[in-house]
Formats: structure tokens, C-alpha cells, sequence
């Protein structure tokens, strides 16, 4: 919403100086599916708004629902689509939140990267991810895992995330977000926001190996990362996670695994998330070594935990995001 445009027109119509307040209040809260239902507003007043000025710049299309799992997807103001999760934990809430729609990344293993780039979304399409599921559910934690690269869409990421802070009010703590290694962005995201939890797609421990399934790997050398990855630690004092998909043959063999764990090893702030791969049209093949390689990770002692997957049936596990025309 054009806050400005909308300062200027109520001015315009005599309507006094706290109506924007209240219009802001009620954007931002969540609690409104369109104007007509802001009903601290004058009849008069909500009918202009509904016809000039949208409530949202997103509107959803189809919710789909599985045990735990909720995947909305989304239509822009530009007639373009993008899919958003909501995984309900005993405690809390968590929303799987998209920046881009499409990726131009390609990765093997991911349905996002193969239906192409598209644009990026805008810090408002971001944050209205947050206020859309706040209709329907209390939100408590966000990673920032759905759709695109977050890091190639750093600058309306960065406004979003500060507009998160300060008027959602959800906690740096409470916040994180995952790359596929955009090294530049990893440092300065430091500066930016040292108490947001980062993670690193990382997925295999030699370049050659990550080369063929994560394509970025070509520009953003493994070594290069893995340094950047150090510098992270060094500058925030803050643990980095590092998520590693098993893959059948390519990343799960005795020998990866040793350089997995020294690798975690390495460091007292690095942990690993194993990721269960979830099955995506021409993608890789899930390991059937994860049993053996939990043993040899807590044989080992090396920091780590297995994620738990959410919504497979309804193709809303991590890498299955992907919108295809008349299909969600």
C-alpha cells in the first residue's frame, strides 16, 4: 500500500490527521479482510478505500490443508502466482515465507528452480505473506525458506524484515533466513542483522559435488563459502546452520560424511540440519543411508538434528514449492 499517496488523499478529504494511524493499525494487524470490515471507520470512508485504495497488493487464491501444514497460494497485483506454508508446531506457529517468485538458481533438487524466474517480490508481497496467514492463524516464527533465493533480493528482504521487527513486532531470535551461499550478502546480512538465525543450503563438502547439483556454486566457490561461513561466526558470535540434504549416491557416501562432521566439527558455533529429501518431477533420489549416517553423527558428537518434514501430500515440503498454471 502506497502510505504516502494515501496520507495525501485523506488530507485531501478533510478526514483528520489520526485516520491514517487507524488505517495503518488496521492494515498491519492481520485481523481484516477488506475494508468494509475496519468498522472504526466511517461507512463513507471504508466504501472509498475499497473501491481506491485495495487493502492488500496480494490476494489468495487456493488454500490447500494437510496434518500440520497449510499452503496458500498467492496472486500479485501483476497476475503472477507464488506459495507460502504455515507449519503448525504443539508450540507455536511457523510461516515458510517466499522473496521471489520462481528461482534462478536451478538446483537439482528443488521444483522452484525449475519453473524459471519470474521477479522478485516487493518488501510489501513479503511482509503481506505475514498479515494474510495472521487472518487465520497467530504467527510466531518465520524462516524465510519458501520460494527464490532471499539473498538476490536482498534490498527488499532487508525493508521487510525491519518492517517485521518494528511493526509486527516478531523478534530478530524468532526470524531465519537460508541461502544457497551469496557470499557478498552473507556479510553485510551480519552487519544488518547480526540476531537473525542464518542458514546455509550447503548440501555437499567438496566443490566438485556441489557444483552439479547447486549451480551458484560456479560463482560462489564452496572454499570461498565456507571461509565467508567462518568470518559469519567470528563477526556475530551467533550459531550458523547448515543445511545438508541426503541425496542417493552423490552426498551420503562414508567418505562425505567424515568431511561433513569434521567440518561441523571445526567450529563450536557451526550445527547441522539433515534435511529428508522430499521427491520432486526429474529431481534426486533421497539417500537410504540416514539411519547409519545419524549413528555416525552422534558417534561422532557433531552438532546436529534431523528436520522435521511438513505437507509432502500437498508438495509444500522444502524444494517442492512450485506453481504451475491450474495446479498448486
Amino acid at each position: 500500500m502506497d502510505f504516502n499517496l494515501l496520507s495525501s488523499t485523506l488530507e485531501s478529504l478533510n478526514q483528520p490527521k489520526y485516520r491514517l494511524k487507524q488505517i495503518t493499525d488496521a492494515y498491519y494487524s492481520g485481523h481484516f479482510k477488506d475494508w468494509l470490515a475496519v468498522t472504526s471507520l466511517s461507512l463513507d470512508l471504508r466504501q472509498y478505500l475499497q473501491s481506491q485504495f485495495p487493502l492488500y497488493s496480494l490476494s489468495v487464491e487456493k488454500t490447500l490443508t494437510s496434518s500440520g501444514t497449510q499452503k496458500i497460494l498467492f496472486k500479485t497485483a501483476d497476475d503472477q502466482y507464488f506459495e507460502s506454508v504455515l507449519m503448525q508446531y504443539p508450540e507455536w506457529n511457523t510461516v515458510c515465507l517466499s522473496t521471489q517468485i520462481g528461482c534462478p538458481l536451478n538446483c537439482a533438487f528443488c521444483a522452484t528452480g525449475k519453473m524459471g524466474f519470474k521477479r522478485n517480490l516487493t518488501a510489501e508481497e513479503i511482509v503481506e505473506q505475514v498479515i494474510l496467514w495472521k487472518n487465520q492463524f497467530p504467527v510466531d516464527r518465520l524462516v524465510f525458506m519458501g520460494m527464490g533465493e532471499p539473498f538476490l533480493n536482498y534490498s527488499n528482504l532487508k525493508l521487510a524484515i525491519e518492517t517485521i521487527n518494528t511493526v509486527l513486532k516478531i523478534g530478530s531470535r524468532k526470524i531465519s533466513v537460508s541461502t544457497a551461499g551469496i557470499i557478498p550478502q552473507i556479510k553485510q546480512f551480519a552487519l544488518d542483522f547480526p540476531q537473525i538465525n542464518l542458514a546455509i543450503s550447503l548440501h555437499a563438502i567438496n566443490q566438485s559435488t556441489r557444483l552439479k547439483i547447486m549451480p551458484i556454486t560456479q560463482q560462489y566457490p564452496l572454499n570461498e563459502l565456507l571461509d565467508q561461513a567462518k568470518n559469519y561466526v567470528s563477526l556475530t558470535r551467533r550459531q550458523l546452520f547448515f543445511e545438508y540434504a541426503l541425496f542417493e549416491d552423490i552426498n551420503d557416501s562414508p567418505q562425505d560424511i567424515a568431511s561433513l562432521a569434521k567440518f561441523i566439527k571445526s567450529n563450536y558455533l557451526f550445527y547441522l540440519n539433515l534435511i529428508p529429501v522430499n521427491q520432486v518431477p526429474n529431481g534426486l533420489k533421497a539417500s537410504t543411508k540416514l539411519t547409519q549416517i545419524v549413528n555416525y553423527l552422534t558417534q561422532n558428537q557433531v552438532d546436529f538434528s534431523v528436520r522435521q518434514s511438513f505437507g509432502q501430500e500437498i508438495n509444500s515440503a522444502c524444494g517442492q514449492l512450485a506453481y504451475t498454471t491450474g495446479k498448486i
